[in-house]
């Protein structure tokens, strides 16, 4: 193959890469890219079988930039993927409207704790009846539920 063809290779796993996110293509188009700029500045057919030397090029080159970015890359990505079901900070005041609670900008589901038991048994729903335009504290987000008491300022 000419560095051309191996140069738009190793451009097309690159930019595959970043649609599957698997990693493996990146080095596969590292090594692509390589193998072209080795073609183009040594020419690799002067060794023998060009066919053989591009593919040992490729196969080296893509090892080399895989033990040597591997886990740089996987550490730089790793850090931003951290997703948790509960979020505790989600605490403050909500107000009931159509059976659910809206609670920053948004209609939740909710598992109702009286305050006294919130340290024993947070999941246990009481199914306390709450009206339309009734406030209600909430506790935290958990499982896409708000956690909710009441606090002592609701609407009669």
């Amino acid at each position: 193959m000419s560095a051309v063809v191996l140069l738009g290779l190793g451009l097309a796993f690159i930019v595959a890469e970043i649609f599957f996110a698997s990693f493996f293509l990146l080095f596969i188009g590292i090594g692509l890219l390589g193998t072209a700029v080795l073609e183009y500045f040594v020419g690799l057919a002067r060794f023998g079988d060009i066919h053989m030397w591009q593919a040992i090029s490729i196969c080296a080159i893509s090892l080399l930039s895989f033990i040597l970015l591997k886990k740089p890359l996987q550490l730089r990505f790793k850090r931003s993927q951290k997703y948790s079901d509960v979020f505790d900070e989600a605490a403050g005041i909500g107000e009931i409207r159509e059976g659910m609670v809206d609670f920053k900008g948004t209609l939740w589901a909710y598992e109702y704790v009286d305050s006294g038991d919130l340290h024993q048994n947070p999941d246990q729903n009481l199914n306390q009846t709450l009206h339309n335009g009734d406030k209600v504290k909430v506790l935290a987000i958990k499982n896409g539920k708000t956690i909710i008491t009441t606090p002592s300022c609701n609407k009669a």
